[in-house]
C-alpha cells in the first residue's frame, strides 16, 4: 500500500510496478479512475499498452457498482468478477499483478466500513488465488488527523506500507524533525525505541517512528508532524 498526495507520484509508482511485470511476461490488471488510468498508461512503454490481453484496464467506480449492495461490497459478485478475471489471465500468463483503487474510492467517500470490507475481500481472494496486489490511498502521512485511526485501520489489511515514493528521504525528514524538536540524546533513544517496536505491517523506520510517537507521546508526535509539514513534503 502506498500513500500519495500527488497523481504524478502515484502514476510513477504504479507504472513502475505494472511495467516491470509486463516486461517479465506477466499479466496486469489496473482498476483505477479514468484520469489515473491515463496517467499510469503514460508511464508505460508503448509496446506494453498493445491490445494483446496482458494488460486489462477497468474503471474503479463502474467496477464497484457491479458488486455493491446496500452500501457494502458483496463477496460472490466480487469473487466472480475480479477473481474470474485473474483466473482467466492465469491460464495464459505465469502470474498477475493487480493495482486497485476501489478501496480508496470508498475511503474518500467516507464509506470506511465498506472500504475495510473490500480490503478483507481482496485478502481472501489472495488466499484463494495467486497474484500480487498494489493499493494506494490518498492520505498525507504528515497530517496529524491521519493518526487518529485511519492509518492504523488501513495498515491492518496490508503487508507493507510505503508512506512516500522516496522512503529514504522520508526517513531522513522524520529523523531531522525529531532531532529538531527534541534534544539529540533523547531523539536517539526514541528513534531506537520505535525501531524495536515495528508493527506487523512492514514500513520504513520514519513511518514506524511516527506511529510509535503518536501512540506513546502524542504531544511530541504533533510537534514533530508540525515540523515535518513546515519543512518537508512526503511527495518530494
Amino acid at each position: 500500500m502506498q500513500l500519495y498526495n500527488d497523481l504524478a507520484e502515484l502514476a510513477d509508482s504504479v507504472g513502475e510496478y505494472i511495467g516491470a511485470g509486463l516486461r517479465r511476461g506477466e499479466a496486469a490488471v489496473v482498476i483505477a479512475k479514468r484520469e489515473h488510468r491515463a496517467a499510469i498508461l503514460s508511464r508505460l512503454d508503448a509496446r506494453q499498452t498493445l491490445d494483446d490481453g496482458a494488460l486489462q484496464l477497468l474503471d474503479a467506480e463502474r467496477t464497484l457498482e457491479r458488486f455493491m449492495e446496500n452500501g457494502m461490497p458483496q463477496w460472490k459478485p466480487f469473487h466472480e468478477l475480479i477473481g474470474g478475471l485473474i483466473a482467466e489471465l492465469r491460464l495464459c500468463y505465469p502470474t498477475v499483478r493487480a493495482y486497485g483503487e476501489m478501496v480508496d474510492v470508498l475511503w474518500q467517500r467516507g464509506e470506511r466500513a465498506a472500504a475495510v470490507r473490500l480490503e478483507e475481500y481482496w485478502n481472501e481472494l489472495g488466499r484463494l488465488q495467486t497474484f500480487s496486489l498494489f493499493c494506494a490511498y490518498r492520505m498525507n502521512p504528515f497530517d496529524s488527523d491521519a493518526y487518529g485511526g485511519p492509518l492504523e485501520c488501513v495498515c491492518k489489511g496490508h503487508t507493507h506500507l510505503i508512506p512516500a515514493r522516496d522512503a529514504g528521504r522520508f526517513d531522513d525528514a522524520v529523523h531531522a524533525a525529531t532531532t529538531a524538536v527534541l534534544d539529540q540524546p533523547l531523539a536517539g533513544i526514541l528513534l531506537s525505541l520505535a525501531a524495536n517496536h515495528r508493527s506487523l505491517t512492514q514500513m520504513p523506520l520514519g513511518q514506524a517512528t511516527l506511529f510509535w510517537l503518536n501512540q506513546n507521546m502524542p504531544r511530541t508526535a504533533e510537534k514533530i508532524l508540525s515540523e515535518l509539514r513546515a519543512g518537508a513534503s512526503p511527495a518530494a
